[in-house]
């Protein structure tokens, strides 16, 4: 090894062309880290190494020759490695443990690259104006491809956190392959090497306390609350779906749902629905018991969040019971004002305590993680919609008191009369509320991975819904008054005296989006395209011999027509219909890990709530008082720091990877991922 050295050192020495530093990235190459050691030294003496790597810590550093062009050494750019190509970068390429560690020991840095759309006045704006972009997207490529390597990750400043690390990085890739779709392909490659790694973390985890060591890692997470495992959170927020189905974090949370009533999973379906009319039945005793013995045992059973679940679903299924007797109520004795009080009143309150309930959440998760949750956007959008109804309602019942009459006939009523309002948005809330339960299909087995299948498809409809707004409004402004000219005409034949009236169909713009949207579904008649040329005298209803058809005029109308119900219901249909087939392929090729990551929305919305079920949370022992204390303290000391998050402000702040117990932790499970992952070394 000493006699290959010296014959290295001696051939740079006399060879000019050589570059030492190409050496060093060769030895890099092969893995021969002593060889390596011997080169640095050397170059460090006699300071050879060119072009390549000059600066602090090999760190090429851009002068104003840089931004014309004019780069030292240009001219010497080696034939196997880009100028820009530095021993740590290659090394951290290569995922070289013990070379990064050495090179960073001796000084060397690794600059993290800047995203496409970056415009920082240091070097985004100086590239941009030299105008040479294909250099400038290699070399940051290679830059996020070092940096998103396990090796640099656990080697850098940020290894005190590694899948944190990962979070963030998995989603500035997909940002940056967004932001630069010629290279989206290699940024979702190098994004799903980190979320792997990140992965393969938890894979190294071989007890449940150390899975719960890493959970209960709290840097990073946006929720402001108590919840045992922050970390399950904070990958939740970065859509990372495989750390949060493994088996390890499954079985961890899986326990923490169902505490140590291990007998449920014991249960048959026959006993598991007759417990949950027993849970109906002891409902009210529950909640009694809660408020005058809180600790006690049976309120400890209570709590746990399965059975929180539970109590939910049976005061829910209880308020669809009255939102169906409301809606199925007797109608033709209803006079004109708000409906009975008793019918309304146990609705109104139900509503009441779900608004507090999302009122709560809302405060502890802050308006952009809550909004993020497309669930509490329906919730929400529900919610108003029943308030908006309770009041038109208040509205219809003081129009009442105000006029002293409720015997008007419903057919007199204006369009915007208080009572129709209500009534139009009491059936959407209704039908919102019966919908709602397709959030729970996610907790079973079979139906789970449908029922995110079905959200997916949702997605794919929207993106067809920009061509069908796009082909209906071209052929809406191309055929809407094109018939315009023969509105009201009639046609009478001379012979057999039938008459025939010209359709509506295209004579204004509203008649023809609705009949090229009925179109779609082939619910429009086919004639019509026809054009009924008037042949009648109006004052005398005389026959006119002179009229004449208008044949060019239908055969245009029956033209565009039929392109349209062929591009729509041949063409794009069929598109729309593969492309949701190849989601629900996609999601069921992938259902274990989709569907578990489902399964753990459901539970973390339930383990996230410590209060009874709607409309028993409205009891002052429980959330109101904690949503008046919130609301209190956000108006008097702001946002960041509130009553209820243990003294101790805003929970991002909180850092936990600093810890004795989570750094032990993770330096140990990075010994054993690369233990396992160690590269064959050559001599």
């Amino acid at each position: 090894m000493k006699i290959a050295v010296s014959l290295a050192v001696c051939i740079t020495q006399i060879m000019v062309d050589v570059k030492i530093g190409d050496l060093m990235l060769l030895a890099i190459t092969h893995n021969n880290l002593k060889m390596l050691d011997r080169l640095l030294e050397f170059d460090e003496t006699h300071n050879k190494s060119g072009n390549r790597g000059r600066g602090n810590g090999w760190n090429r550093i851009r002068s104003n020759d840089d931004v014309k062009g004019n780069y030292p050494g240009k001219d010497f750019d080696s034939e196997e490695f880009p100028r820009f190509m530095t021993p740590l970068m290659l090394a951290t390429q290569c995922g070289l443990y013990e070379t990064v560690e050495y090179l960073m020991n001796r000084g060397h840095k690794l600059d993290r690259p800047h995203p496409p759309r970056c415009a920082c006045g240091d070097s985004c704006l100086a590239a941009a104006a030299r105008g040479d972009v294909v250099a400038d997207s290699c070399e940051r490529l290679n830059g996020y491809w070092a940096i998103s390597n396990p090796t640099f990750i656990c080697t850098t400043s940020s290894s005190a956190d590694p899948v944190l690390e990962c979070f963030r990085l998995h989603e500035e890739l997909l940002q940056c392959g967004a932001a630069e779709q010629v290279h989206k392909t290699t940024y979702t490659d190098m994004a799903s090497q980190v979320r792997q790694f990140a992965v393969e973390l938890i894979v190294n985890c071989r007890t449940t306390d150390e899975v719960k060591i890493m959970l209960r890692n709290r840097d990073g997470c946006r929720f402001r609350g108590k919840f045992p495992y922050p970390r399950l959170i904070t990958a939740m927020d970065y859509k990372q779906k495989e750390f949060v189905a493994h088996t390890n974090i499954q079985q961890v949370l899986e326990t923490a749902w169902l505490g140590d009533w291990i007998e449920w999973k014991s249960y048959s379906v026959t006993w598991k629905l007759l417990y949950l009319v027993w849970r109906f039945i002891m409902l009210p005793v529950m909640v009694v018991l809660g408020m005058l013995v809180p600790n006690s045992k049976i309120n400890q059973f209570n709590r746990l969040p399965i059975n929180r679940m539970l109590n939910g679903l049976v005061t829910y299924l209880v308020f669809l019971g009255l939102l169906f007797r409301q809606s199925n109520a007797d109608k033709f004795e209803t006079r004109r004002g708000a409906p009975e009080l008793s019918m309304w009143l146990p609705i109104a309150v139900f509503v009441v305590g779900h608004v507090v309930e999302k009122l709560k959440l809302r405060l502890q998760q802050g308006p952009e993680r809550f909004f993020k949750n497309l669930w509490n956007v329906f919730d929400t959008v529900k919610l108003t919609l029943f308030s908006l109804a309770f009041l038109s309602w208040i509205a219809a019942a003081l129009n009442i008191i105000t006029q002293g009459s409720d015997d008007l006939n419903r057919k007199y009523w204006p369009w915007m009369d208080p009572q129709l309002v209500a009534e139009s948005l009491f059936t959407m809330a209704t039908v919102m509320a019966y919908l709602r339960l397709l959030f729970l299909c996610q907790l079973n087995y079979y139906i789970g991975p449908m029922q995110v299948s079905l959200e997916k498809v949702l997605h794919d409809f929207g993106k067809f819904a920009t061509f069908l707004l796009i082909i209906m409004a071209a052929f809406t402004c191309g055929l809407g008054t094109y018939y315009s000219y023969y509105a009201g005409m009639v046609h009478k034949d001379p012979e057999t005296g039938d008459i025939t009236r010209q359709e509506d169909s295209f004579i204004t713009v509203a008649d023809t989006f609705k009949t090229l949207f009925w179109g779609i579904f082939c619910m429009t008649s086919l004639e019509a395209p026809n054009v009924v040329v008037g042949n009648t005298v109006a004052a005398t209803g005389l026959i006119d011999a002179a009229t004449q058809s208008h044949q060019f005029t239908q055969l245009v109308g029956y033209g565009l027509f039929a392109v349209f119900e062929v591009l729509m219901v041949v063409v794009m249909m069929n598109m729309l219909i593969a492309a949701m087939s190849d989601t629900f392929q996609g999601v069921t090729d992938n259902a274990e890990y989709e569907w578990l990551f489902g399964r753990t929305q459901v539970y973390v919305s339930y383990m996230l709530l410590n209060d009874m079920p709607p409309p028993f949370n409205l009891l002052p022992t429980t959330g109101l008082l904690f949503c008046a204390k919130r609301l209190v303290s956000k108006s008097l000391c702001g946002y960041s720091r509130m009553p209820g998050d243990d003294g101790r402000g805003d929970l991002d702040s909180r850092s936990t990877a600093a810890d004795l117990e989570f750094r032990e932790l993770m330096t140990e499970i990075i010994k054993r991922y690369f233990t396992m992952h160690r590269p064959l070394v050559e001599y």
